[in-house]
């Protein structure tokens, strides 16, 4: 073993560059070193999901990203917004099937005020206590202090005593040089930071995402991973870590070439080596497929994410993919694991030994 090998199977942090010569590792030895790495903080063959649905209360959003083919567009995609009475109407599908968590995304809409924010919120709780609200994004909050004149920690507390549980720390790919091109009404990667900052002292927990394949390069991939693993150092909120590629179909970057799956499980390996201070790695089957998430249960990750009720956000670049908790334990039995149902604290309701 060389030096680097050597502190990967011992637990030891890389460095930037060492991250990024991973890249040029055979895929079985970085599957493998990512695997191992993933024993070190997980201690069981336990893989987690979760049952919850995502509701897109409105397509309306202003920042209009070129990555993104759901938001509304004159004579293209027709607006929309879901009434209060929709939205529990939702909620209650998903707790009369059993289901623990709820994602309210909505984008960037100067229509909704933080008034607006906690009438939904307050609801839900009411009628759904025991529902748990992992919602709205670091962007959302930042543009919601902007337009409400108001402290970023005051309008994150002021949805915490309304009943929000958490939020997840949508990141699209922390490189501004990329974000300038295809979200450049968006939060820069310190705006995104700073968030992150202002949840870990309203004490709210979060995850991190990566949307990679957006042309950026191999040394920004490893810069987005450094981003999360400098705020995970700082603040500690960071549950999990979910990357996913880029589906350029029917954006305003169709030209780009989609990634691949061998793209994916490098990433995954990459970033469950790289990000030593998070403990849970999603496997994405909602974009990359069932059989390539499953393979990424060897590469690093222990989680299977959600059985989405609901997802229209990917669907509307043309992935149409559905499954269901039965297929999903199934799919991590057959990998070798065992699946639990958890919650959103990554605790386990059910284990199916």
């Amino acid at each position: 073993m060389n030096n680097l090998e050597q502190r990967i199977f011992a637990g030891g942090r890389i460095s930037f560059n060492e991250a990024l010569s991973l890249f040029s590792w055979d895929l079985l030895d970085l599957a493998a070193a990512a695997d191992y790495r993933r024993k070190l903080v997980v201690l069981s063959e336990d893989v987690g999901f979760i049952l919850d649905r995502i509701i897109n209360y409105t397509n309306i959003c202003e920042a209009k990203c070129r990555f993104c083919a759901y938001h509304a567009r004159a004579g293209v995609i027709e607006p929309y917004e879901l009434s209060l009475e929709e939205i529990l109407s939702r909620v209650r599908e998903l707790a009369e099937a059993g289901g623990t968590q709820v994602m309210l995304q909505g984008g960037i809409n100067s229509a909704y005020t933080i008034d607006r924010y906690r009438e939904m919120l307050r609801a839900i709780k009411s009628n759904f206590p025991h529902v748990y609200l992992h919602s709205f994004s670091p962007a959302e909050l930042v543009h919601l202090a902007g337009r409400s004149n108001m402290q970023l920690d005051d309008v994150i507390s002021t949805l915490k005593e309304a009943g929000l549980d958490s939020v997840p720390g949508a990141s699209d790919l922390l490189v501004d040089r990329v974000r300038k091109y295809a979200s450049p009404a968006k939060i820069s990667v310190e705006a995104w930071c700073d968030a992150m900052r202002a949840l870990a002292r309203c004490g709210l927990k979060s995850s991190a995402t990566m949307t990679y394949g957006m042309g950026e390069t191999l040394e920004e991939r490893i810069a987005h991973l450094d981003v999360v693993r400098r705020i995970q150092d700082e603040t500690g909120i960071i549950r999990a870590f979910i990357p996913w590629s880029f589906s350029p179909a029917r954006t305003g970057m169709a030209e780009v070439l989609p990634a691949t799956g061998m793209d994916y499980l490098r990433i995954i390996a990459i970033a469950r080596i790289y990000l030593d201070n998070v403990v849970h790695f999603q496997a994405g089957w909602l974009t990359e497929g069932l059989k390539l998430a499953q393979i990424a249960l060897s590469c690093g990750a222990d989680d299977f994410g959600g059985v989405l009720m609901e997802e229209v956000v990917v669907r509307a670049t043309g992935v149409h993919l559905q499954t269901n908790k039965e297929e999903i334990i199934d799919i991590i039995r057959n990998a070798g694991k065992v699946p639990c149902q958890r919650d959103s604290e990554y605790r386990i309701i059910r284990r199916y030994a």
